[in-house]
């Protein structure tokens, strides 16, 4: 009776544990890039890239690569995505700003730009957090209705130089 229980409870462990195993494989081959790590040149091939994808204001220089340790360093893949898509960010936002008063078209499609953040992936539950995409949100609204504060702000705290 006792060597019948313990089978079972090993055959229990061993399912569990194959569940697990198939369930951890499942995931790795997924593309959610919170589960990778590529190098410093995977990293800016992929920021190279997402700046090409990307729509800029008139006479921005695009970067060209990516600000970030190139030795003995892994990176998260989607890290070149997301700091790409940083730079495009505080682009537009600095365009708003710039024309604002003085350019309604320019500055209404800045705003057309950053509306387009909330479906890009470094903006993503798998990406960013609530707060700041609350916070992206809430500037957002602001610039639309001639505030400048929240964006202000974001650039001197967040902006890539």
């Amino acid at each position: 009776m006792k060597e019948n229980f313990i089978r079972k409870i090993g055959s229990i462990i061993l399912i569990g544990c194959l569940a697990l195993g198939l369930a951890a494989c499942e995931k790795s081959n997924a593309s959610d890039y919170s589960t990778e790590f590529v190098s410093y040149e995977e990293v800016q091939d992929e920021f190279v890239k997402t700046c090409e994808s990307l729509n800029w204001p008139d006479g921005y220089e695009i970067p060209k690569e990516i600000d970030s340790e190139k030795e003995n360093t892994q990176y998260q893949k989607g890290f070149g995505n997301t700091r790409a898509s940083q730079y495009w960010e505080a682009a537009w936002e600095k365009e708003w700003l710039n024309t604002y008063k003085t350019d309604p078209q320019r500055a209404e499609l800045a705003l057309e730009e950053l509306e387009k953040a909330k479906t890009m992936l470094y903006m993503s539950e798998s990406k960013c957090d609530d707060a700041t995409r609350e916070a992206f949100n809430k500037s957002l609204e602001q610039a639309k209705s001639g505030d400048p504060t929240g964006f202000e702000e974001n650039i001197k705290l967040n902006a890539p130089e």
